[in-house]
């Protein structure tokens, strides 16, 4: 029997999101201290390493030759390496998968504001 659904749930694209919601709600209340911190800390680096490994993936699924360590690349310069491969790879179709993480991005961000819109609306 296969759950469709949970597959997607422990997908890359949900990773993603997981670890950006996480990052915004740690911004949104007020950057407490301690454990919170950790996890923030250990969230930003599962969506680095997220999407490091979707990279590969794709890389390896188009049978596409990446340098040595191409990976540790992804991971310290992403917001470059991620644009560039997609646009090396797909061309103009590459807007398709950028505006799919932008709508990612975007709906991490509203649910991580939900508890400061609570907040701000009980005061």
């Amino acid at each position: 029997m296969k759950f469709p659904v949970v597959r997607w749930f422990v997908s890359q694209p949900a990773a993603m999101f997981y670890s950006l919601a996480a990052c915004g709600l740690y911004a949104g209340l007020g950057s407490p201290p301690a454990g919170a911190a950790f996890a923030e800390v250990l969230a930003s680096m599962l969506f680095v390493s997220s999407m490091g490994l979707w990279l590969l993936a794709d890389a390896r699924q188009r049978n596409r030759r990446l340098p040595y360590d191409f990976g540790s690349f992804v991971f310290f310069a992403w917001v470059l390496v991620v644009p560039l491969y997609l646009f090396s790879t797909r061309g103009w179709r590459a807007f398709v998968t950028l505006g799919c993480f932008a709508l990612l991005y975007l709906g991490a961000e509203v649910v991580a504001g939900i508890p400061w819109v609570v907040y701000y609306l009980r005061q």
